[in-house]
């Protein structure tokens, strides 16, 4: 395999001009491409961070090669940022009369025609050293696409089949990556056990969801059939040598270092990324709300993880390392920035009215994220509104919500990019008013719907005493309260408005707002999304203090 960056090198050293960008992609399918090569003369050297991210060509160059496109018509805005007054060439790289890639360059408009014939020329001349970085990245990049856009689809099988064992894996996938980082692992073991965690209980889907959800103490016979999701996960993956490795570590996240776990393994047959695997699934089920009980204080579920090591059950090395990580990743202190998989929502403003629209992520490099929103039609006040056509624009800001580790998330986003998996999002980092201060906490509450009475041919928001009901809260931010609760009791709410109400710390807090997301993770119950309203200054004081005693108490547990 050659070396690409010294083939780019190369080929760099002979350009006719000085002011360029060079963007080299590999197809993936029809008007498809992935970046794989990316160099910026002004730094003079190659920036990784775009590497991996898709892109499509413009209709002028599957026409035309070498034609010329405008930062104005250009799809791929993103490739122009602090180059708005380049324009952009392209050429086709073909292989046995295929299009198998494409070399795209940004160009100042300044420079001579005689330079860019030239520049023309040297691209054709160098065509095979292009094909040859293709050639020998083809295999890898194929084989990473075929395994994101595998998980993609199957993870939403798994949410629509047992929406708690999705959100489970989402977890338990950004702690292990955590915990491997934090045990120094090489970036290649860490991809492994992201992936091994992202599938590991896949093989849930051959499982009743009334098992998953039962309530009750589980028979004996419910009991081996839970037991069975390691082996079905193996039968899923069956001849699909992509996950061979993946399976090998996730089939083993119920074993134990003592050989008491499903398939009786001792810890001779663990490897360090089963063993991480095993210490994740334990703390998440221990800190997770279940059908048959409340999720454990993070202090007690430390408690029994120290005598789990005591036991011999679990990796002392590995314990001591996820105890931590623990306050970070479920108290709050730090938020998690994983956002693939994740739920994702868009909020258009039309007309002074929000929209907000569920979407998903296609893929994700750093700062940009390529997103798919599948609702092209909207009803707005009795106008039916094309989203495509009179909303989603390049260079249009829209802002971007995703729920992680039970926290909402809200991002600014500018729209720098289309391509055939959908928009190309560029998260903005100076938008300071979004801030989230947000702390998990298990608390009981109580949530009063709010109606609307007419008074004086007006009318007033009063409380709905009578449908009151219990809700068990999750995390509390300065910006919303995710919470759980009984299905039939917020199905009987007359309106989204509710007061919750809950103590803690000492201090009692009431706050108004409304339900913004709802979503039955548990059968019968809902897991909702409280939007805090118009709050005064004294209640949002007392807000800010209990998340702030609650951080303080949690930072004591490292």
């Amino acid at each position: 395999m050659i070396n690409q960056y010294d083939a780019i090198n190369s080929i760099i050293a002979n350009m006719p001009i000085s002011n360029f960008r060079l963007i080299l992609g590999i197809k993936i399918s029809e008007n498809l491409f992935r970046v794989i090569t990316y160099f910026d003369s002004e730094k003079m050297d190659f920036d990784f961070s775009i590497n991996g991210m898709y892109f499509s060509v413009e209709e002028k160059f599957l026409v035309n090669n070498f034609d010329s496109v405008l930062y104005e018509e250009s799809i791929n805005k993103h490739f122009f940022e602090g180059k708005e007054d380049y324009f952009a060439v392209g050429q086709n790289i073909i292989f046995r009369k295929e299009v198998v890639g494409f070399i795209y360059v940004l160009i100042d408009k300044t420079t001579k025609y005689d330079n860019i014939n030239t520049l023309k020329d040297l691209f054709y001349e160098h065509l095979k050293s292009f094909l040859t970085i293709i050639l020998d990245t083809k295999d890898y990049i194929l084989k990473e696409y075929s395994i994101e856009q595998t998980i993609n689809s199957l993870f939403y099988i798994l949410k629509a089949h047992d929406a708690y064992t999705y959100y489970h894996s989402l977890r338990i996938a950004d702690l292990s990556v955590l915990l491997a980082e934090k045990l120094s692992l090489k970036q290649e073991d860490i991809e492994k056990v992201y992936y091994a965690a992202l599938i590991h209980d896949l093989g849930e889907i051959w499982i009743s969801k009334d098992i998953l959800q039962k309530s009750e103490k589980l028979t004996p016979h419910e009991l081996e059939q839970i037991k069975q999701h390691t082996q079905k996960l193996e039968f899923l993956f069956a001849g699909n040598d992509y996950f061979s490795e993946f399976v090998e570590i996730a089939k083993n996240h119920h074993e134990y270092l003592d050989g008491s776990g499903y398939s009786k393994k001792s810890k001779y047959d663990l490897s360090i990324l089963s063993r991480i695997l095993a210490v994740a699934e334990v703390v998440d089920a221990l800190l997770s709300n279940r059908p048959w009980r409340k999720a454990m204080k993070i202090e007690d579920a430390i408690k029994i993880l120290l005598k789990m090591v005591e036991s011999n059950k679990l990796d002392e090395k590995i314990v001591k390392s996820v105890i931590k990580i623990i306050p970070e990743f479920y108290g709050g202190l730090s938020q998690n920035t994983f956002m693939k998989y994740n739920d994702v929502f868009v909020t258009f403003d039309y007309k002074g009215k929000d929209i907000r629209i569920e979407a998903k992520i296609v893929d994700l490099k750093k700062d940009y994220i390529n997103l798919y929103i599948p609702i092209k039609i909207v009803e707005v006040e009795n106008d039916i509104i094309n989203i495509n056509e009179k909303i989603i624009e390049l260079d249009k800001e829209i802002y971007l919500e995703y729920y992680s580790g039970n926290n909402s998330i809200l991002r600014n986003c500018t729209i720098v990019g289309k391509n055939r998996l959908g928009y190309i999002l560029k998260i903005n980092k100076d938008i300071e008013e979004n801030e989230i201060i947000s702390v998990k906490w298990n608390l009981n509450g109580i949530g009063v719907p709010l109606k609307r009475v007419v008074f004086v041919n007006k009318y007033v928001w009063r409380l709905d005493n009578e449908k009151a009901f219990k809700i068990n809260i999750e995390s509390i931010s300065n910006k919303n309260i995710i919470f759980y609760a009984l299905k039939d009791k917020v199905n009987k709410m007359s309106d989204k408005k509710i007061l919750i109400t809950f103590e803690a710390m000492k201090l009692k807090i009431n706050l108004i707002g409304e339900i913004i997301y709802k979503e039955e993770i548990f059968s019968g119950y809902y897991h909702c999304d409280f939007k805090i309203g118009e709050i005064t200054d004294e209640e949002y004081t007392k807000l800010i203090q209990i998340i702030n005693l609650r951080q303080e108490q949690l930072k004591m547990l490292h």
